[in-house]
């Protein structure tokens, strides 16, 4: 494996080169981007060593607000299901089905945002101590 960063992202580009290269269908396409991206996994553990306490923070908070903005899309309860309760008719059926699906959608999304705030936090107690 590279040792710097400049062989770092010199492997990346080359990789990516050979990827446009090749056909969608090819054999050796799903290995390559997996090498692909170990490697830019390396490159971003190595920036993110090297990167401001400001800016950590910041990335952060922008993570932490895009979370919000995702659990934001679901439907919450109407008025009739929260006063009314449950008469002939359920009020809540159809956000339920929606809910779920916004959950299904996002889901690779949130989980993606929680492993990177979770590296971050780390990052940022480390730089604290």
């Amino acid at each position: 494996m590279a040792s710097s960063i400049d062989d770092l992202l010199s492997e990346i580009t080359s990789l990516s080169m050979r990827l446009s290269e090749l056909g969608e269908d090819h054999p050796d396409r799903a290995k390559l981007e997996r090498q692909r991206e170990e490697l830019r996994g390396e490159a971003r553990a190595i920036s993110d060593t090297l990167r401001h306490p400001l800016s950590v923070r910041s990335e952060i908070a922008m993570l932490e607000a895009r979370l919000v903005e995702l659990s934001e899309l679901r439907i919450g309860s109407g008025y009739s299901e929260k006063h009314l309760g449950r008469t002939i008719q359920d009020p809540g059926a159809y956000r339920h089905a929606i809910n779920a699906r916004i959950d299904e959608e996002h889901a690779s999304e949130v989980e993606a945002i929680n492993e990177r705030l979770a590296h971050l936090r780390s990052l940022a107690s480390e730089e604290e101590a």
